[in-house]
């Protein structure tokens, strides 16, 4: 982090500084505090981190941040009349101190690996910075932008959201350069609404656009492509339905695709032109969102060539997209998160899986759907039906899902309301050379139902 002062966190901030200091990083937590840090301290639902200021100076703060204005401190103090907000404002300061360009990404589906195909991308020609982890909400963006430095020439910002106004916050901070939106799903209808709630509240991230920013959108979402013309900023377009995008992707057998620009212009990818591109990780879904990191490649500079070597560069690892052989199974772990059109999308990808074999959709609910929760679920059984063998349903709308795959003619769906019950009818009916999908809300853990299944294991 670069340095600053106390006396710059009261202007970005409109607080009141009461003495001086140069800092050189920013806590929230007042158990890790590095040198020359500025502790700040946030009020939530069940807790209140300014009882936790003394334990702060006590680990080294050289300065703080309190809304409690009758207090005093033994080292420099900013006075703010909300910290939470004043997180967000000292950030927005510092990221225009550093003055590099930010690339803020959301979406309801695919915005985490959007997130890393455009670092992996923009790396190839700039110093580039990302969201590390889940550091995606009004705590964890301002958090991401204090890892700016004046080399930083792009930082790729991911923001997510479930309620209205919470991008508003966000975006004012981040200031992109670049917004794109990946798509527009059902994840959070429960506080949103809508599907129209939804875009409302994933637009909001075009409210703290640059003035001479840029919007990227899916254009294979008919709720973006609808209101391309009305958002008063520049507009790029890609996608792989709609030929009327100005990116879009031609796919092949073999699983690569050609990026064709058809109306990008003032790029090193001239109009009418194509080059040829190839991803680690499956999936139609995943062509779209390297079709968005490639759209912000060529604004930024990029050229075809180092485009098509950061996507190919990609790898995913861990809970998400991550595809392996182990005692004879094709698995398939993608237990980060979930949502209706997360469930199509990969369980298209599970039915191209396993020509010699079986597969089998082991399904978690999903969470924050609200009134949606039956549909969705049934939707989600439904496209296990299309894909998939066998669905293997977890959770509370496991039944729903059964319910689905039922309607659709599936025979074998089961609902399951205990996960080593699930493992063990798993291991008795799948055999090597059968591919196995693993999904699910964070919530339901279905890592935990994949370990057991594997034999491994499992923590509590």
């Amino acid at each position: 982090m670069e340095r600053f002062t106390l006396a710059q966190a009261a202007a970005w901030t409109g607080g009141e500084a009461s003495g001086e200091a140069e800092l050189t990083a920013v806590s929230t937590d007042s158990r890790q505090i590095p040198e020359n840090a500025l502790f700040l301290p946030i009020k939530g639902e069940r807790f209140d981190a300014h009882d936790f200021i003394g334990k702060a100076i006590e680990n080294g703060a050289a300065a703080v941040v309190s809304h409690r204005h009758n207090e005093e401190y033994p080292v420099p103090a900013l006075y703010v009349g909300n910290t939470s907000q004043a997180l967000l404002d000292l950030a927005g300061g510092y990221r225009q101190m550093c003055g590099g360009k930010v690339v803020g990404v959301t979406g309801s589906v695919g915005k985490t690996t959007t997130k890393e195909l455009l670092y992996a991308v923009l790396s190839q020609g700039l110093r580039a910075q990302k969201t590390e982890g889940n550091l995606n909400n009004e705590i964890g963006l301002p958090l991401t932008l204090f890892g700016m430095t004046r080399d930083t020439e792009v930082m790729v910002a991911e923001m997510g959201m479930n309620h209205f106004g919470e991008l508003s916050r966000m975006t004012a901070a981040a200031k992109p350069d670049i917004a794109v939106i990946t798509n527009i799903g059902t994840s959070h209808i429960e506080f949103l609404g809508s599907r129209e709630g939804i875009c409302k509240a994933k637009l909001e991230i075009l409210e703290g656009l640059q003035p001479d920013g840029c919007a990227v959108l899916c254009g294979d979402e008919p709720l973006l492509w609808d209101k391309r013309e009305k958002l008063g900023c520049r507009v790029v377009t890609y996608g792989i339905d709609n030929p009327a995008c100005d990116l879009t992707a031609s796919l092949h057998e073999d699983g690569s695709f050609d990026v064709i620009n058809n109306s990008l212009s003032g790029t090193a990818l001239p109009c009418g032109g194509k080059f040829a591109a190839k991803l680690t990780i499956p999936g139609a879904h995943n062509v779209l969102n390297a079709l968005a990191a490639a759209a912000v490649g060529l604004l930024l500079g990029e050229t075809p060539a180092q485009i098509a070597a950061g996507l190919v560069s990609y790898e995913a690892s861990g809970m998400r997209q991550n595809i392996y052989e182990q005692d004879g199974y094709q698995i398939f772990a993608d237990c980060y998160n979930a949502s209706p059109d997360a469930m199509e999308a990969t369980l298209a990808v599970l039915g191209g899986m396993a020509p010699d074999g079986r597969r089998f959709a082991v399904l978690g609910s999903m969470l924050e759907l609200g009134d949606y929760a039956e549909e969705g679920h049934r939707r989600a059984g439904r496209a296990a039906a299309a894909h998939a063998d066998a669905l293997y349903a977890f959770g509370p709308d496991a039944a729903a899902m059964v319910a689905g795959a039922q309607e659709s003619g599936m025979e074998h769906a089961y609902a399951f309301n205990d996960q080593v019950a699930l493992a063990a009818a798993l291991r008795q009916d799948a055999k090597p050379g059968d591919a196995l999908l693993f999904k699910g809300s964070r919530g339901m853990r279905m890592e935990r139902a994949l370990a057991m299944f594997l034999g491994e294991d499992v923590e509590e």
